[in-house]
């Protein structure tokens, strides 16, 4: 929503879609039978986007494009202009194969290419996508319609999508899901998802990805993970999808959006049942149980798998004494029945660490086969996340790389780099009072040094109490938390209590 190509000098004002159009259909009238261009290209992130590739369509054959961030290095100039400059009659197929190849070569060269994405999308051939996008938005808004509980089963879809920019409370949100691996995820309810998964692979003609983007599909498409009115504004008044424009706007305010009611009728959709959301239960400080074993569990009954889009859980240091309170981040290693509502923590009294250094980490990517998590520190002094991922298969942790993520204007850093020797890291956790209700604020933690030998890993807790809560979400944006369960680490041993007990 935020367009591309922020201007420094001018408040960092950015190019959104609608100016785009307006300033390429100045020059070259816009002509989707005949277009004027052969390819179009963006060394910018996040811009393979179906709503991207619907206004080029317009005025190019072929589009070239990256789902995600991309790293400092960018494309790989040299390389695709010497295949340029050694066959000039070559078309926007096989150029936009080596921008991608050569991008690939260079992100190699530096290594970066562990999350890139970039695409090939042949333009021509994306009329046939939108219409089972539309009719994709449509089936969605028709479920929704019946059973209101289909949100709760969309946003679990969609946080288990593989998703572009960060998407956390803490990075900030892009709002922007794979469109084919949000199809998939979907296609058990939502039939219709096949047929865009078909037309995905008819016009995205060619893509390459890092191992930890295996699920691109060359195209993302908008899915209000944040739950902001503003950004869901934003994307009606630019983006594809009229389907989905009202399917958003009633699961976030209960109505459809502008002439919607119109385009209800249209569906044969008589009226839009409530939607059922945290701020209709009584979830928060909902209290827990303990087993023999110590595990904490949290029972919410069948309506959890009505209302819940994910749930995780908070891990906090408690410290008395001083009257503080640590938050050591986010994970979701949590055992859950969704279909009775019941959810048990899985905690092993380990947390991420950076060379034996206790970090604070949120998860932002929980995937079958790897998840995605950042950890913010003062690299050099400068605030940035480290981006880190742990591999199922290879059981094994590994720093990707640090970016600044999202500033406010909601433009993403382009400086993912990987750490080097010499490098100095601060830790940060952040820290409130234990009696009081202010807010966490960041405090800086250990200082460090980057060596050839630096990993990331998991170290036991150090002595002292802690606390855990289990945080719930729904699809509109909300949070819930539960009772706490405390826990002391004493020389590796953990003594478990409910809150209260």
């Amino acid at each position: 929503m935020s367009g591309a190509a922020f201007d420094e000098l001018y408040e960092l004002d950015s190019l959104n879609l609608a100016e785009m159009y307006q300033a390429f259909d100045a020059v070259w009238p816009a002509d989707q039978e005949n277009p004027p261009l052969e390819l179009v290209g963006f060394d910018t992130c996040l811009m393979a986007t179906v709503d991207v590739a619907a206004v080029f369509q317009n005025f190019s054959r072929y589009l070239v494009a990256s789902e995600e961030v991309e790293p400092g290095n960018g494309w790989y100039y040299s390389g695709w202009l010497g295949e340029l400059a050694e066959n000039p009659a070559m078309d926007g197929d096989d150029l936009g194969i080596a921008i991608c190849n050569t991008y690939y070569e260079g992100c190699e060269a530096e290594g970066t290419q562990d999350q890139t994405t970039l695409s090939l999308t042949d333009l021509t051939r994306l009329s046939p996508l939108l219409e089972a996008y539309e009719a994709f938005g449509q089936e969605a808004l028709t479920a929704a319609s019946q059973d209101p509980g289909f949100f709760a089963e969309l946003g679990r879809a969609a946080s288990l999508s593989e998703n572009y920019g960060g998407n956390t409370r803490e990075q900030g949100y892009t709002n922007m899901v794979d469109l084919g691996h949000l199809a998939r995820q979907t296609a058990w309810m939502l039939p219709s998802a096949q047929n865009v998964s078909d037309a995905l692979e008819q016009c995205v003609v060619y893509r390459i990805g890092g191992i930890y983007r295996a699920e691109a599909t060359g195209l993302s498409c908008y899915y209000p993970y944040s739950g902001d009115l503003d950004n869901l504004n934003g994307y009606v008044n630019m983006g594809e999808g009229q389907a989905f424009k009202h399917l958003y706007s009633y699961g976030l305010t209960g109505e459809p959006g502008a002439d919607g009611n119109e385009y209800l009728a249209l569906l044969d959709i008589q009226e839009l049942p409530k939607v059922l959301t945290l701020a209709d239960m009584d979830w928060d400080g909902a209290p827990l149980d303990l087993n023999d074993e110590g595990t904490s569990i949290l029972t919410l009954g069948p309506e959890a798998d009505t209302v819940l889009s994910g749930i995780g859980f908070s891990l906090y240091y408690v410290d008395e004494s001083n009257d503080q309170m640590l938050l050591l981040g986010t994970d979701n290693d949590i055992i859950a029945d969704w279909e009775n509502g019941v959810f048990c923590d899985n905690f092993r009294g380990v947390w991420g660490a950076v060379d034996g250094h206790l970090v604070y980490m949120e998860l932002y990517f929980e995937g079958d086969d790897y998840n995605l998590y950042f950890v913010p520190v003062l690299l050099n002094g400068e605030a940035c996340n480290l981006q880190v991922v742990y591999d199922f298969t290879a059981a094994k942790w590994t720093i990707l790389g640090a970016t600044q993520g999202l500033d406010d204007s909601g433009m993403a850093s382009k400086e993912l780099r990987l750490l080097e020797e010499g490098d100095v890291i601060t830790t940060i956790w952040k820290i409130a009072s234990y009696s009081g209700d202010d807010d966490f604020e960041m405090y800086t933690a250990e200082e460090l040094t980057v060596t050839a030998d630096t990993t990331f890993g998991e170290a036991p807790l150090f002595d002292g109490s802690y606390s855990m809560v289990f945080e719930m979400r729904d699809a509109a944006g909300h949070y819930a938390c539960s009772d706490a369960v405390t826990f002391d680490c004493a020389a590796g041993e953990i003594t478990t209590t409910v809150y209260g007990d």
